[in-house]
């Protein structure tokens, strides 16, 4: 083969090789950037930091051991994070058909509290120390797995705390409710809520879901077929 034939070969091998994610124009975060500061505005270290509006993208997992630290932390409105198929990871673990957990703290998996616009989709959170995932206003959460974390599944934190849209999700063992806004106007479609520590969907509307075995009960108000146990926990 020529040195233009082998120079041809190795340019065509670069472009097939080039992740699909850099033309989607996303900002990658994984486990080997974390110590060195994944984006502009991130330090180093954990939590890794969004502190501009745009697309991110995992590459890794993110694991810790620590209970009480944060992974993602997002300080920008106007965020996505697509988990890109990885997990968020810490040392929680939650059992039995009365929820108890071990090895709890104050991290969480996302913490967007306050922010709006912020999505997250396509992974799994599993074994933070507080909560897995927390958003704020207009928030969009879509095929993810939130399991055997120490408070709750998803929490909703925002003044006024509107808007919100959860899709396809799948909620259990968390210690505290499985999905909950203290207060607001929020949607939980197609997703499978069970065996959490408290109420499973805590103060939100509910269409397609499944509820089952949680310690409290739901709280959800039925805007479409839900499947509930007991029936009466879907109004």
């Amino acid at each position: 083969m020529s040195i233009r034939a082998r120079l041809s070969a190795v340019a065509l091998l670069a472009l097939t090789a080039s992740p699909a994610f850099a033309d989607r124009g996303a900002r990658e975060l994984s486990a080997e950037c974390a110590p060195f500061g994944c984006v502009p505005g991130d330090s180093g270290g954990y939590p890794i930091t969004l502190t501009e509006p745009g697309s991110y993208i995992l590459t890794s997992n993110l694991t810790t051991t620590n209970a009480n630290q944060t992974l993602i932390q997002v300080n920008a409105d106007n965020v996505q994070v697509d988990l890109n198929g990885f997990a968020l990871l810490g040392p929680a673990v939650c059992s039995g058909s009365t929820v108890s957990c071990t090895g709890t703290g104050i991290g969480d998996g996302i913490s967007a509290s306050g922010r709006s616009y912020v999505t997250i989709v396509n992974g799994s959170v599993r074994g933070m120390g507080s909560d897995g995932i927390v958003v704020g206003n207009y928030a969009r959460v879509e095929d993810v797995t939130i399991t055997s974390n120490g408070a709750l599944g998803v929490s909703v934190i925002g003044f006024g705390s509107v808007g919100g849209v959860f899709r396809r999700l799948s909620i259990g063992l968390n210690g505290d409710s499985g999905i909950g806004s203290v207060f607001g106007t929020h949607h939980v479609i197609d997703s499978t809520v069970v065996n959490n520590g408290n109420q499973g969907v805590f103060s939100m509307y509910c269409s397609q879901v499944l509820m089952s075995a949680n310690d409290n009960g739901d709280s959800c108000t039925a805007i479409g077929p839900n499947r509930c146990s007991p029936s009466t926990d879907c109004d």
